[in-house]
């Protein structure tokens, strides 16, 4: 272990009777000052809390945010060996110690990882008193003078985490219109958003990488390019921020799909997902509150799950299993490492079997050990595609799925305190 050395000054006489009762104990007067401040620490600093530091933080702001008290802000610096309690950077982990309560999410968010996407089944989270998330899509269409809404302050006054994810549409729709409408999307999305209720998380579109998700259809449709993407990811984030009492929303951007290679173009000519992902985040260049992603398995071998094998040549730089969320995370600019990471999707490329494979607990186990260390980014939640009956990935009725979920929820799998 490497040693940090402190020094004492003392004045002559003290410092004379210090050497002197040390020698008539038998002892080296390092170690008996070793022991006596060890017993006066106690577990002091023991507890902490990590913060990622974010745009616009400050050491004395992060005091008074934390505990109520600016002067704690050498308190601070100190315990993260600062020496110049100004210099910090965005994505710099801080470590805060002797925090007492956090302060309180906001409603419509929760503190544990467990997700479901579709409603339905969430109320599984609730008997176990591990109140999670619920990942809900709509399809928006680009009228801007369509006001329809969704409600979803039934579950957020309940204490769930609430994420509601906007399409355009789906399949040959487009999850985004073609670009000579994203102007008409964007008012769409700010509409929806200001009539609507219970919800302050939204996802802007869906997979955009994927053919299928062009509008127009995988053959003759508009391909999403991120240049693109970003184009209209702003202009519906700069919408949603406009309306009133939506300014501090959460405005995330869609999830880029995994091993998947459609999407070419000249600065990616082999179509590689996480290019895609860092080149999306490049150009919105911090303009985004949130980041979503997929990861999947390819089948429902828990042990697979913490398995960091590659794919084939010419990806073998990439993870082939669960652990794609890794690749993703590890290309996030270290500028964009203070924001939330929401996985809105994961599942195995077969239909869930119906049986406790204990799959679901561990891919649950698998986030919760990134989450455990504190320099990481945090994800937020795993949300278990689907509940619903839409598609053959759907979990309702499926009760050896659930009884793995179920055993899952007996941990107290949390992202935040």
């Amino acid at each position: 272990m490497v040693s940090d050395r402190l020094e004492l000054a003392f004045d002559p006489v003290t410092a004379r009777r210090l050497r002197a009762r040390a020698a008539a104990a038998g002892a080296s007067l390092g170690e008996i000052a070793r022991h006596e401040l060890a017993v006066w620490l106690g577990d002091w600093g023991t507890r902490y809390v990590a913060h990622t530091v974010a745009p616009g933080d400050t050491l004395s702001g992060l005091a008074r945010r934390y505990y109520q008290d600016v002067r704690w802000t050498p308190v601070i610096a100190a315990y993260n060996g600062l020496l110049d309690a100004d210099r910090i950077a965005v994505g710099q982990v801080l470590l805060l110690p002797e925090i007492g309560d956090l302060p309180d999410l906001p409603k419509g968010e929760s503190p544990y990882l467990f997700a479901l996407h579709d409603r339905g089944g969430e109320h599984y989270m609730a008997w176990a008193g591990r109140k999670g998330w619920v990942v809900i899509t709509e399809r928006l269409g680009a009228r801007p003078d369509d006001w329809s809404s969704g409600s979803y302050a039934d579950l957020a006054d309940d204490g769930y985490g609430v994420i509601v994810r906007l399409n355009h549409g789906y399949g040959h729709e487009g999850t985004l219109p073609a670009s000579g409408h994203y102007a008409a999307f964007a008012k769409r999305c700010g509409n929806f958003v200001e009539r609507s209720r219970g919800c302050h998380i939204w996802v802007i579109a869906n997979e955009m990488n994927m053919a299928w998700e062009r509008p127009g259809g995988p053959e003759h449709g508009e391909p999403i390019t991120p240049r693109m993407y970003a184009e209209a990811f702003r202009r519906c984030r700069d919408d949603i921020h406009g309306r009133e009492g939506h300014a501090k929303d959460q405005v995330v951007t869609g999830a880029v799909a995994p091993w998947n290679v459609q999407t070419v173009y000249p600065d990616n000519p082999t179509g590689d997902w996480i290019i895609y992902f860092q080149h999306m985040l490049e150009l919105l260049d911090g303009e985004l509150d949130g980041i979503a992603l997929h990861t999947y398995a390819r089948d429902g071998n828990p042990q697979a799950i913490a398995s960091d094998a590659r794919m084939d040549p010419p990806f073998d730089h990439r993870r082939a299993q669960f652990r794609t969320y890794v690749d993703y995370l590890e290309a996030i600019p270290a500028r964009l490492r203070h924001l939330p990471v929401y996985i809105t999707e994961t599942d195995q490329n077969q239909p869930w079997r119906d049986e406790n494979l204990g799959w679901v607990q561990a891919a649950y186990a698998e986030i919760d050990r990134w989450n455990s260390e504190p320099s990481r980014q945090k994800i937020c939640c795993l949300a278990l595609y689907r509940w619903q009956r839409h598609d053959q990935w759907h979990i309702e009725g499926k009760l050896g799925v659930i009884d793995d979920l179920r055993q899952a929820l007996r941990h107290e799998y949390r992202w935040r305190g």
